[in-house]
């Protein structure tokens, strides 16, 4: 073979020990690393382009092609990704929990452990929390919203929200039911009754975000529905976040 003459034995089982870990590192299961990583981040992709569309125009009137169009690619690519706009919907509903699970659990790590000890820091962590995540992801809170919206309809995006539901509930029933044991709260407080109020409060206070952005400050009215104090302002006045605008009610 041309250029052969050169490559003796020795020379050669260096090269196929090189090619054997090229390979090792490259494959996982058959699969090329490279690939793999490509189509996570076209996953990705489909996900920002479905977020977008949903977040403008809403679940119905947005269609497969138009995240297609979003993502700046074929109108097929989506469906290899996600079978249906269903799916799609359902991925970010879940994309949301998992953040916002994620946010939680750092919140209530970052307590002294004293704090960590009263169910109710522990519930004004949460709510402090919810509200960040709010800030921070407009648009998937808006999807989150038209999800519960959509749930009395949509059999598979119902089912979606009430598991969602039912695990935030078990969780603040128990930390409710903690709270009372450790005299937080009053005797007599019914735990359920109790969570249900404080998931209804942080949905009122999403909806009431959506249609006025900034009209009213996330920090003091989640400290104000976990029953701790306010955060101070300087005049006393209603605090709103930074470019809000106040009510006009308010403003007179």
């Amino acid at each position: 073979m041309p250029g052969s003459a050169g490559l003796s034995p020795q020379r050669v089982a260096p090269l196929l020990s090189a090619v054997v870990v090229l390979r090792s590192r490259l494959l996982v299961g058959g699969v090329p690393r490279i690939a793999e990583a490509a189509r996570a981040a076209r996953r990705e992709q489909i996900i920002a382009a479905g977020l977008a569309c949903f977040a403008r125009a809403g679940y119905h009137a947005t269609t497969m092609a138009d995240v297609a169009a979003q993502a700046g690619v074929s109108k097929g690519t989506p469906y290899l990704y996600f079978a249906s706009k269903e799916a799609l919907f359902l991925a970010l509903h879940e994309e949301w929990d998992c953040g916002l699970g994620d946010r939680i659990s750092a919140a209530v790590a970052a307590l002294p452990e004293a704090a960590r000890r009263s169910p109710r820091r522990v519930l004004q962590a949460v709510a402090s929390a919810v509200a960040a995540h709010v800030r921070a992801e407009p648009q998937t809170c808006r999807v989150l919203m038209e999800a519960r919206a959509l749930a009395a309809h949509e059999a598979a995006i119902g089912a979606a929200v009430r598991a969602a539901d039912a695990r935030a509930h078990e969780q603040l029933e128990e930390l409710m039911a903690a709270g009372m044991a450790a005299g937080e709260w009053p005797q007599g407080t019914d735990p359920a009754l109790a969570a249900r109020l404080f998931t209804a409060g942080l949905y009122g206070l999403m909806a009431q975000w959506h249609l006025a952005p900034g009209s009213f400050c996330w920090d003091a009215a989640a400290a104000a529905l976990a029953g701790g104090p306010a955060p101070p302002t300087a005049d006393g006045a209603i605090r709103r976040e930074r470019g809000g605008q106040r009510p006009a009610a308010a403003a007179k």
